[in-house]
């Protein structure tokens, strides 16, 4: 094992980290609940590779560190294409700032569009994957049984992708012809825009300008699913917080 591999491994023991992937460029490993502070950055310094962490419930990773099989002889080789898309979709949409992904079989193989501003726009320049290898893939991310294919299920999982957090909502559904997904992404603070940039017309800027600046009261955002009502909210409470007021979410 050489010296870079001795830093990995002695990382992943001390933060309690799964190895999934490692080569020459990228590093991927899963932890339980949530990504421990300072450990993207440990491993990024003994790899010199693109970090991505996976969030896993703890009882999946007790369960795939003490199997006997390697977990990448047992999952990811056969995958390594949907792996592959299913990066490239969450990378696009979050660069995109897409409200959902909507990831179905069609005719001509994988159909997947993302929502923006309400709207479905498709996405092309895939990489070649089946659509049950994808499905199956993002049910491994969201904890889902991947062998259940004749009932909705409802899954929730965070990567850390171009080294920024993210956290998704999955909802998966049995159609003609196979399953479908949804992909909810689920907004930050830090995904905020000024409140110029919402693209509210002039009139209704004003009016939730003056809203935002009386000292009490309530503001009620409203609209359809994917309409932009929590960045609306998240961009109003980026503009309130300021260092003479105490910003408090939940």
């Amino acid at each position: 094992m050489s010296k870079p591999d001795e830093a990995i491994a002695a990382l992943c023991q001390r933060y309690r980290a799964l190895v999934l992937h490692h080569d020459a460029s990228q590093l991927r490993v899963a932890v339980a609940e949530s990504v421990p502070p300072g450990l993207a950055e440990a491993l990024h310094f003994a790899s010199q590779c693109q970090i991505e962490i996976e969030c896993w419930p703890q009882a999946r990773l007790d369960q795939l560190q003490h199997a006997d099989t390697p977990l990448v002889a047992r999952e990811e080789a056969p995958t390594e294409s949907a792996i592959e898309a299913t990066q490239l979709i969450l990378r696009q949409a979050l660069e995109r700032r897409a409200s959902d992904v909507h990831i179905e079989p069609g005719r001509d193989g994988l159909r997947v569009r993302l929502r923006i501003d309400g709207v479905l726009h498709p996405l092309s320049s895939l990489p070649v994957t089946q659509p049950a290898a994808l499905l199956a893939r993002l049910k491994i991310l969201g904890g889902l049984d991947i062998a259940e294919r004749r009932l909705p299920q409802d899954g929730q999982f965070s990567l850390e992708i171009a080294g920024k957090p993210a956290s998704f909502r999955l909802a998966t559904l049995p159609i003609y012809g196979g399953e479908k997904a949804v992909v909810r992404l689920l907004q930050s603070e830090s995904a905020a825009l000024s409140l110029d940039k919402l693209g509210l017309p002039a009139a209704q800027l004003r009016l939730f300008c003056a809203a935002l600046a009386q000292p009490q009261g309530l503001i009620l955002v409203t609209g359809p699913t994917g309409s932009g009502k929590t960045f609306t909210l998240y961009s109003g409470l980026s503009a309130l917080n300021t260092p003479e007021k105490k910003s408090v979410q939940r």
